[in-house]
């Protein structure tokens, strides 16, 4: 059993430890609504191109390096976005099983080179042996739009050049800020939604001065704008997920100081009654003399 003066000690120990996973959770709180405006304000302008992309390939097919479609895939690109830093709860792990369902059911066709985000996801590639050919830093928020710029160019550099007949990101999607999952998402080749369109959004456009030069313009922008989903996506989940074990982490730092001041009282109640039998019995003992 601990003795009073220890487990004062270790009561102390998790006080401390309760008051920085309280300002962690804080600080991913902060983080987290900076991150999640940013995320609502690209969401409607990534729409929009969606949107006047597949009306332009619904009325004209058209001819684009960036949208051309390759029969036989010979090699991948795959983006793997994790985090830089652990004490994100089970963030880097779902995302880490993604990666390897993914390369379970690809790496055996052709080969699969990837690009980093994140440290632990640089990590754990390197632990499974595969190939990584560019490894990037998460973001602060920033620098978004750099890292996602730079993301951009590999990808369509690679595509471009035909060194990767199909580009990838392996992410975290935000469905709520309470549900989150890995997702793979295609970026190359670019895939059309003129099939699932809603007929009466369709614009007849007139364009200007021509469709070719219109895509020169366009194509770049909507490819940066899908990546910035991607990256973005990722960096909520991650300090979702933070946020919440840092919650837990607090959560069980208190129950541990509830029942380490029980014991603590339980132990000095011990003491003070040990002291007045020992005072009792001297007491008694010098009657009987």
């Amino acid at each position: 059993m601990l003795s009073l003066r220890q487990i004062r000690r270790r009561i102390k120990s998790v006080e401390n430890t309760k008051k920085m996973t309280r300002a962690m959770e804080m600080v991913a709180a902060a983080k987290l609504k900076k991150l999640q405006d940013l995320l609502k304000q690209s969401d409607r302008y990534t729409g929009e191109l969606k949107r006047i992309l597949g009306t332009l390939v619904k009325e004209k097919p058209l001819a684009h390096p960036l949208l051309e479609k390759r029969g036989e895939v010979k090699s991948i690109l795959a983006f793997l976005v994790a985090s830089d830093t652990g004490l994100c709860g089970s963030y880097n792990t779902n995302i880490f099983e993604q990666a390897t369902r993914f390369l379970q059911a690809e790496g055996s066709k052709q080969p699969v080179r990837f690009v980093t985000l994140g440290r632990q996801a640089a990590a754990f590639l390197k632990r499974r042996k595969q190939t990584v050919t560019k490894e990037l830093n998460i973001p602060k928020p920033q620098e978004i739009e750099q890292t996602v710029r730079d993301a951009a160019q590999i990808a369509t550099t690679e595509f471009q050049s035909g060194q990767a007949d199909q580009v990838v990101f392996i992410y975290t999607k935000v469905f709520s800020l309470g549900s989150t999952k890995p997702v793979l998402g295609q970026l190359f080749p670019i895939v059309s939604e003129e099939k699932t369109m809603d007929e009466s959004k369709i614009v007849d456009y007139l364009i200007e001065p021509s469709l070719p030069e219109i895509l020169e313009v366009l194509l770049p922008e909507f490819i940066e704008a899908e990546v910035s989903q991607f990256i973005k996506n990722a960096l909520v989940a991650e300090q979702a997920a933070r946020m919440m074990a840092m919650r837990q982490a607090t959560d069980n730092a208190e129950e541990m100081i509830e029942s380490l001041t029980l014991a603590r009282n339980k132990a000095r109640q011990a003491s003070i009654t040990k002291e007045l039998i020992e005072v009792i019995s001297g007491s008694r003992a010098l009657q009987m003399k």
